[in-house]
């Protein structure tokens, strides 16, 4: 028997050393299960790009038995329809909630998803996949109802992945966590535990999702304007405590984002959200009083084209601030996203919103676990090994020294990147094996992983410092001698339209000038007989940038068409 079949492989192949885009594979013989498949909201840096998606290139001709999902977030699930066009006979488990988001984000692809095989499976139910696995859901408290975390029973033992947890023992809506099932297979002895990590550096227990609602309710009694709250579309916990300070204070709801209309839809029909009938149609909210008015919408990260980034930009359809409005934040802004929320807030600012959330009231609680309910969790479960995930790299390497100074804790941490193989053999001893190669894949519109990395840099020099394109059209007269016209278009590098005279002619002249030092280059190498197109395209682009450095200290990005008549034949074919 091949030794390999003889081993566990766990391999992140997305969520260690980022926050999102969560995706683990677990692995022993010929079969693998995979936990979660989300995305992840572009880095500052990452111009025009929509998402980041997990590689699963490694999964290619693996027997795939099962994804299992956690909880019905974006960052656990979001990459699943681009995953099932790979994989798409893969059986797919989640508890009801989760598998109705899930059908309800591919319903959005037509009928393109009809066939997908969609499995609901209870917390405290066995299911087996395959011949290697079997897997119970075990509950925990989360920003989101039924979430959970995944007990899988391997022939070398235990792995328990936690999800997205913390330790909520008054939570609004949901059931608390099932500390019990976590004891009772520490009992039997975990020979694993993968563990989030998001908040591991946070002193104390987690703050109840109960204590949100006591702050947000006597908040609700404003009576200056209306009063808008951004929230994350499937947060259904906080959604409730939003509608329940609304119906205490005698107001009514309406919804702004396509995604939290059909979520809360959702879990109002499976009982997970109570609207108490006081939602009232967005283009009706006109016929109410301005002050009896909440909105709930979506935008708290500054996405483009979101409800709440198109009311700071003004062209909102039905919704438009006034003074006096009040502007709720009820969400953390997730790291990289900072500069454009913040860009949202003063644009917010400007209209006359009064703003709240980033001031000391308590409007939005974590749903992850904090040092001491990970500690409890760790003196629970008893893990012989454990691997930090759902975090960046500070998380992870946080989590693992709080772990290591648990005094009687005997157990040992391995701190995994994205790609990174941890082997256990049959004698269960652990080690780190030989990575996979994997790399982001960007969504940027209908274009899935066509982008590398370079892409960004030439997109952020575009939007620094411009581009100027230059037409050269060089043709041979009658007399045997070549005339040479240039001429130069240019965006985002020079001021081209308004009533600013001394600007335009100033303008003018350097668009002047930089069409003569190009001539001027263009002229030498053609007495020098040298024509080659790649030659001539390079010494005007030269000639054009170092003209533009020396007036006005600016490097666009710079190109060159060119047109050549009668130049030697074999040197026309480089233009082909």
């Amino acid at each position: 028997m091949n030794d390999n079949n003889d081993k566990i492989r766990i391999i992140p192949l997305g969520g260690v050393q980022e926050i999102g885009m969560n995706m683990t594979v677990i692995e022993y013989g010929n079969e693998l299960i995979i936990i979660d498949c989300g995305f992840m909201f572009p880095r500052y840096h990452m111009l025009g790009i929509d998402y980041v998606i997990p590689d699963t290139s490694y999964l290619k001709d693996k027997n795939i038995i099962g994804l299992i999902l956690t909880h019905g977030h974006e960052d656990h699930i979001g990459a699943i329809p681009h995953f099932l066009r790979n994989f798409p006979n893969i059986k797919i488990y989640g508890t009801r909630l989760t598998a109705a988001f899930l059908k309800a984000k591919l319903s959005d692809y037509k009928n393109e998803y009809k066939d997908i095989q969609i499995y609901e499976l209870e917390p405290r139910n066995k299911i087996k996949l395959g011949i290697n696995f079997e897997i119970e859901f075990i509950r925990v408290n989360h920003s989101i109802p039924d979430g959970v975390g995944v007990a899988i029973k391997t022939p070398l033992g235990i792995i328990i992945h936690t999800g997205d947890f913390k330790i909520d023992l008054n939570p609004t809506t949901d059931r608390f966590i099932d500390l019990y099932k976590f004891a009772e297979y520490g009992e039997k002895g975990v020979l694993l535990l993968l563990a989030d990590s998001t908040n591991c550096q946070r002193e104390g227990f987690s703050i109840s999702e109960s204590v949100v609602q006591s702050t947000i309710i006597p908040l609700f009694a404003y009576k200056d304007g209306m009063i808008i709250a951004a929230v994350f579309a499937s947060s259904i916990e906080r959604i409730q405590d939003l509608v329940t300070a609304a119906k205490v204070n005698n107001k009514y709801i309406t919804f702004s984002g396509r995604s939290l209309i059909k979520y809360t839809k959702i879990a109002e029909e499976m009982g997970y959200l109570n609207l108490y009938d006081i939602v009232i149609p967005i283009d009706k909210i006109n016929r109410y009083p301005r002050e009896k008015i909440v909105c709930l919408t979506t935008g708290t990260q500054g996405e483009p084209y979101s409800s709440l980034s198109l009311i700071a930009a003004g062209s909102h359809r039905h919704i438009k601030i006034e003074d006096g409005d009040m502007v709720i934040f009820s969400s953390s802004i997730i790291p990289g996203n900072e500069m454009v929320v913040t860009r949202m807030i003063n644009n917010l600012f400007d209209l006359g919103a009064k703003m709240v959330g980033e001031d000391k009231k308590l409007l939005h609680v974590s749903g992850h676990a904090s040092s001491e309910d990970l500690k409890l969790m760790y003196r629970l479960v008893k893990p012989k090994y454990f691997i930090p995930i759902h975090g960046e790299k500070r998380h992870l390497i946080s989590h693992i020294n709080l772990v290591e100074n648990l005094n009687g804790l005997n157990t040992k941490g391995f701190l995994l990147y994205n790609g990174n193989v941890l082997e256990i053999d049959k004698n269960l001893d652990a080690k780190l094996s030989e990575p996979i190669e994997i790399r982001n894949i960007y969504v940027d519109g209908k274009g899935v992983g066509d982008l590398e990395e370079s892409i960004f840099h030439d997109r952020e020099q575009l939007s620094l410092n411009g581009v100027v394109a230059a037409n050269v059209i060089i043709k041979k007269n009658i007399n045997g001698n070549y005339d040479i016209k240039i001429d130069t278009e240019s965006k985002g590098f020079i001021y081209k339209s308004g009533d600013n005279e001394s600007l335009l002619l100033k303008t003018e002249e350097l668009k002047k000038e930089g069409i003569n030092s190009a001539m001027e280059s263009v002229k030498k190498l053609l007495s020098k007989n040298k024509k080659t197109p790649s030659t001539i395209k390079y010494e005007v682009r030269e000639a054009l940038r170092r003209k533009y450095m020396q007036i006005i200290g600016r490097e666009p990005v710079i190109f060159v068409s060119l047109y050549i008549d009668d130049i030697i034949e074999e040197n026309k074919e480089q233009l082909k």
